[in-house]
């Protein structure tokens, strides 16, 4: 075509036909274009009950952003390498899921994410959202990261921390200003010190190292299913947890718990309470009290004070026992 098409003076809704058709990364650019632009896609995709989409954020060395529709997922990623400049990827497996990679090269990468990262969340209808943070890449800039977070999601289903630097404040900082409602996972150093503040229950909590937690952050980890690695509680501090549960002082809406064993030569430590052994060759089902089947072949139960069921059952992961209690609220 000799001349530009006015897409913009098409009607609105042969533009929206138009529109519907192009993928995630060709949206973004195309409401990069104008204001005019943006304000048309930005109606069309919040206004569209069956255009929503998932975000997938990485905050690490190449920052990057995910947007996940049904069948198709783009991923932005910023680099300050030269060489990876517009280096692009794009394929179609056998399900029809259509797959979109961009490079974009970047000589302030935290920054130019930051602005793709505000645009992108004005102008699609995200139905979940998931962060990971890695926060020893940009240090000094974790606070902004985290108020801008803050100010374009309302919640994340999911935040993970990562890192080798020990980063208390960023990490409380963040669980006090972002609102996480499924998740949370710590594969991050921090220190004794580490004040955990957790309001409500999660879904899942997992720590990947440890070394950090002790008894009350165990008492602070407030969700459906925890699991632990390379935690310092000992056998006694299991069994003093174990003992507030049975008296519904902590964890009533506890499911499952994965926890190392710090002594597996000191297991009667851990039962030093009323529990029942069940002969190894039995086999029970029973439900959670989310409404979960599980089955289970021997193990030790314990009773909490309102008749609910908690059995512990020990797996090596690796050279590491591990301790494991799966709450019932019934057998069937």
């Amino acid at each position: 075509m000799s001349k530009p098409f006015p897409l913009l003076k098409l009607p609105r809704l042969a533009l929206d036909e138009i529109l519907i058709t192009m993928r995630p990364f060709e949206l973004i650019q195309f409401s990069m274009t104008s204001s005019k632009a943006r304000v048309i896609l930005k109606y069309l995709l919040r206004a569209r009950v069956n255009f929503k989409y998932r975000l997938i954020v990485n905050i690490s060395n190449k920052p990057n952003i995910t947007v996940m529709g049904s069948d198709t997922y783009f991923v932005c990623i910023l680099t300050s390498d030269k060489s990876e400049s517009e280096k692009t990827e794009y394929f179609e497996d056998a399900h029809g899921l259509k797959a979109d990679r961009i490079w974009v090269y970047s000589g302030n990468v935290i920054m130019d994410w930051m602005k793709l990262f505000k645009i992108v969340t004005e102008l699609f209808n995200f139905q979940r959202h998931a962060v990971s943070f890695r926060l020893d890449t940009f240090p000094d800039q974790n606070k902004t990261i985290i108020d801008l977070i803050r100010s374009q999601l309302s919640f994340s289903h999911f935040f993970g921390f990562d890192g080798k630097i020990v980063t208390d404040q960023d990490v409380e900082y963040a669980l006090k200003n972002i609102n996480v409602t499924e998740f949370l996972n710590f594969k991050c150093e921090l220190s004794n010190n580490f004040q955990l503040k957790i309001s409500k229950t999660l879904e899942k909590i997992t720590v990947t190292n440890g070394n950090w937690l002790n008894y009350n952050h165990l008492i602070q980890l407030k969700a459906y299913e925890v699991e632990i690695r390379g935690s310092k509680i000992t056998n006694v501090e299991l069994n003093a947890f174990l003992i507030s549960w049975m008296q519904s002082e902590c964890h009533q809406d506890l499911v499952h718990l994965k926890i190392p064993v710090s002594d597996p030569d000191r297991l009667e430590a851990i039962f030093d309470l009323p529990h029942e052994r069940i002969d190894k060759d039995v086999i029970r089902h029973g439900k959670t009290v989310k409404n979960e089947i599980f089955r289970l072949r021997g193990g030790f139960d314990i009773k909490r004070n309102d008749g609910v069921t908690g059995t512990i059952y020990f797996k090596m992961d690796g050279d590491q026992l591990m301790f494991n209690m799966i709450v019932f609220a019934l057998f069937v």
